[in-house]
């Protein structure tokens, strides 16, 4: 089964237009990531699996595609400097600052939700049981099928190593000799939303304090950063941070931010 110039031409395009996914140079990667997926669904051909994702009113099938065509690796407290910038820089002072108002925290492309809980069980460390009323949590992404396993909350001992012990003893309880379950206290500070980012940020009209958006830039062109950066600014109060992927970088593109730190960047007040 060979992904024809024509196919090839549609599969991008459709990516582009509604994602914002580059995949001008991705041609092998789409062949050999998708050949036992399109066989395992019963199409005879890429054509016909391209024509039938086209019709599919559910957004399904293009779920499953993005997240075949995306990486969805990750783990508790990966690039862990993230989160001490977050606990010194945002968190512990807003939590020595009583007169604050709630604190608004997105992450922005959660896959199966390591990163979103590790925010939430940050923010429980520091503020403890009253955490729900100051800090709100919001993670979205494209996959439904992330989404749904993030929400689930399960995970193998492999992906919650690098973890504090006392966080894996106050946070997960073990349902096997190879799993955890992230416990109901940390799941409930966490909104689970399916959001696309090429699309208007409209569905919330509340100005963030943190936007988490790491490992994200990676997929797109020039163009398309350029346009995701200024829907993020827009999307921040001022003093707002942005996060991103530590390989990532705002420095080919025209924008306000004001650069913190590597991967750090500042909305200006």
């Amino acid at each position: 089964m060979k992904l024809t110039n024509k196919d090839f031409v549609r599969l991008k395009n459709f990516m582009y237009n509604n994602y914002g996914i580059n995949l001008e140079n991705k041609r092998t990667l789409i062949e050999t990531r998708l050949l036992l997926m399109v066989k395992r669904l019963g199409f005879a051909d890429f054509k016909s699996y391209i024509d039938s994702l086209m019709l599919d009113k559910t957004g399904e099938k293009a779920s499953a595609l993005v997240e075949k065509l995306t990486t969805n690796f990750t783990y508790f407290m990966r690039e862990e400097q993230h989160f001490e910038f977050l606990k010194d820089e945002v968190l512990i002072p807003h939590f020595k600052n009583s007169k604050m108002s709630n604190l608004k925290i997105w992450s922005a492309a959660s896959s199966t939700g390591e990163e979103p809980y590790c925010i939430a069980m940050l923010v429980a460390s520091i503020f403890g049981r009253n955490s729900k009323l100051k800090v709100s949590i919001t993670a979205s992404d494209i996959s439904n099928n992330v989404l749904r396993q993030a929400k689930a909350g399960i995970y193998s001992q492999d992906k919650i190593s690098k973890l504090p012990e006392v966080w894996v003893k106050n946070f997960f309880k073990k349902i096997n000799e190879r799993n955890y379950v992230i416990s109901d206290s940390i799941k409930n500070l966490v909104e689970f939303k399916y959001f696309n980012l090429n699309n208007s940020i409209g569905w919330d009209k509340h100005k963030y304090d943190v936007i988490f958006c790491r490992n994200v830039m990676i997929y797109f062109d020039n163009p398309t950063k350029q346009k995701l950066s200024s829907k993020l600014y827009e999307s921040l109060k001022p003093g707002g941070y942005l996060i991103i992927g530590m390989s990532e970088n705002l420095s080919n593109l025209e924008t306000n931010f004001e650069r913190v730190r590597p991967s750090v960047y500042r909305k200006r007040l």
